[in-house]
């Protein structure tokens, strides 16, 4: 199920794909309007999206590739035909980071965290519409069924027929992955806006931080979206297969958003030592992620899968999530000079 919206000559354009077009069209769209509050030359990011768009597509097929090559005939398939297998989100983050660094070091902008900074709230948005797109395919459900009347609609649930030819319903998890994106975009937007009035302790920058939010919060909102998938990207080694006895019930996304928030915790808490001096509530902080992840990794996904307590185990994997981001957000704070405080 992909319904048609156009046909060009012998060229057949899905729905979905107009909706991923949209996202990336409103995305180029508020980071050149953002930009453009910061700089009036705007070569910067008339670099970084054709930049960005190239290396986003090679990396986000090359993962979604290796961790599935059973779909594809060939290597040169997942680049040749586009109507074979998907996309990883991870790849698209990993070629926007890549390709603002490279337009830094090419002279375009005084530093790549401006840039980033910039392309932060787009990218979000971005991928609030790639989630939007599985509203006409069969991807990003839930195995959770609703069987309630009241919530048999958008945005909690949507039908589908199972192989017995019985209509069922499911948790809509791309739709909630949908509203969460726009929450987490309006967020960065305010963000935005909050920090170019503050100021940081040194050596904490000014600049980079929206786009550090957003790693953490898209990772939290991440955690828990690819969890309730019914198609969750695992992680399938194949040149080191003997990973895959521990990787290959783990999301690929999970581990990524793990990774990146660890990232954020160091860089945050290096940079908040060396403002305030080392203190209790650093060790703390770093005992509060290990429980996050905990909570995330133990009490969450693994008893879930193994105990379809639904409830229960989600219940603490999202508050495990909000203590993940409260912890680095609290450590973001500790950087910056002293002055009311904001959420």
């Amino acid at each position: 199920m992909n319904p048609i919206a156009l046909v060009l000559g012998s060229r057949v354009i899905h729905w979905s794909a107009v909706i991923i077009t949209m996202g990336v069209l409103c995305c180029l769209s508020l980071t050149v309007a953002l930009y453009r509050q910061r700089s009036e030359n705007l070569r910067a990011v008339l670099v970084l999206f054709p930049l960005a768009s190239v290396l986003s597509l090679f990396l986000a097929r090359l993962i979604h590739w290796y961790f599935n090559t059973e779909i594809y005939g060939s290597f040169a398939a997942a680049f040749t035909d586009f109507d074979l297998g998907s996309f990883s989100i991870p790849g698209v983050i990993l070629g926007v980071w890549l390709a603002a660094w490279i337009v830094y070091r090419l002279g375009l902008c005084p530093n790549s965290g401006m840039l980033l900074d910039c392309a932060a709230p787009g990218l979000a948005l971005l991928i609030a519409f790639v989630r939007l797109s599985a509203l006409f395919n069969n991807t990003c459900r839930s195995r959770i069924l609703i069987e309630n009347p009241v919530f048999q609609m958008l945005p909690f649930a949507i039908s589908n027929t199972d192989a017995a030819g019985n209509r069922v319903w499911r948790l809509a998890t791309f739709f909630l992955a949908f509203l969460a994106m726009l929450g987490v975009t309006l967020f960065l937007l305010r963000f935005y806006v909050k920090r170019s009035k503050r100021k940081m302790l040194p050596p904490c920058p000014r600049s980079g931080n929206v786009w550090r939010m957003f790693l953490l919060y898209y990772g939290a909102v991440e955690i828990v979206v690819d969890s309730l998938r019914n198609d969750s990207p695992l992680m399938h080694f194949h040149l080191l297969s003997s990973l895959n006895q521990y990787s290959s019930f783990v999301s690929l996304a999970q581990v990524f958003a793990a990774c990146t928030a660890l990232y954020v915790l160091v860089f945050y808490s290096v940079r908040s030592i060396k403002a305030n001096g080392f203190s209790y509530w650093h060790a703390l902080s770093w005992l509060g992620f290990v429980l996050s992840l905990v909570g995330i990794g133990y009490l969450g996904e693994y008893k879930v899968q193994r105990t379809a307590q639904y409830l229960k185990c989600y219940s603490i994997q999202i508050l495990s999530c909000v203590l993940l981001v409260v912890v680095i957000r609290l450590l973001y704070e500790s950087c910056k000079r002293r002055q009311k405080y904001e959420w």
